[in-house]
């Protein structure tokens, strides 16, 4: 994990200050609290950020910090009013739009989105993936002059077309790009790709050249089927 704050600081020396571990009193809490064992990954990313990750997961949908999942596991799960997969330990609390993410117990487990004890749609093939994918997205877009958002109403499932059209293009996957969010460059540009299970494809372009923004959103809206429009 110390590798993720190591990335992130690349993109923004003000990472690490911006981050707040969790105490082992804490975590050992949570695992208690979860009926086994937490995956490696996770207990170094609390013991780093269980208290503030900086933004690198936490965000207005779903909350991370430490305290308001062993709060859930607390009011909620110990209650009954809400369950949890029985190979999973949830990693972060949400609203109407996320409830919870779960982690899967398994090294090198796939994150899910989910509720009442029930796995919903793959957020990601692995925590770690996951992780990098937000830093990415967060930062790498903003360092180059011009960039949109594409998105379409349509639910069909293309992101194995449309990754085919990137990497046509030219666009190199990065380490951390799976088959839910793909995140590649070629000189001078940035696509991300990502369509969770039941919602259409979304797109993000960053270019030095503005023109290029549309002309690749064409291109991956053609070998897709669908029709992506800008967002505001």
């Amino acid at each position: 994990m110390d590798k993720l704050v190591t990335y992130a600081s690349t993109f923004d020396p003000t990472f690490p200050s911006r981050i707040r571990g969790a105490g082992t009193e804490e975590i050992e809490r949570l695992q208690d609290l979860a009926g086994h064992v937490l995956p490696q990954d996770y207990k170094e990313y609390l013991s780093l950020m269980g208290h503030g990750d900086g933004g690198a997961l936490s965000s207005t949908e779903i909350c991370t910090d430490i305290a308001e999942v062993i709060a859930f596991y607390e009011e909620n799960v110990a209650t009954g009013e809400d369950e949890v997969p029985s190979d999973c330990v949830v990693i972060g609390v949400g609203g109407v739009a996320v409830q919870q993410l779960y982690l899967e117990h398994e090294a090198q487990g796939h994150v899910f989105d989910g509720a009442d004890g029930e796995k919903l749609r793959l957020w990601s093939e692995s925590f770690e993936k996951l992780l990098h994918q937000q830093i990415y997205m967060q930062y790498r877009p903003n360092q180059l002059a011009h960039s949109a958002f594409y998105a379409t109403s349509d639910r069909a499932p293309v992101f194995n077309s449309a990754r085919a059209a990137a990497i046509r293009l030219g666009f190199a996957p990065e380490w951390f790009s799976d088959k839910i969010t793909f995140c590649g460059e070629r000189s001078g540009t940035v696509l991300v790709l990502n369509q969770l299970e039941g919602q259409g494809l979304w797109v993000r372009i960053a270019a030095e050249r503005v023109e290029a923004l549309p002309t690749i959103a064409q291109s991956i809206a053609e070998a897709s089927g669908v029709l992506l429009q800008r967002s505001a």
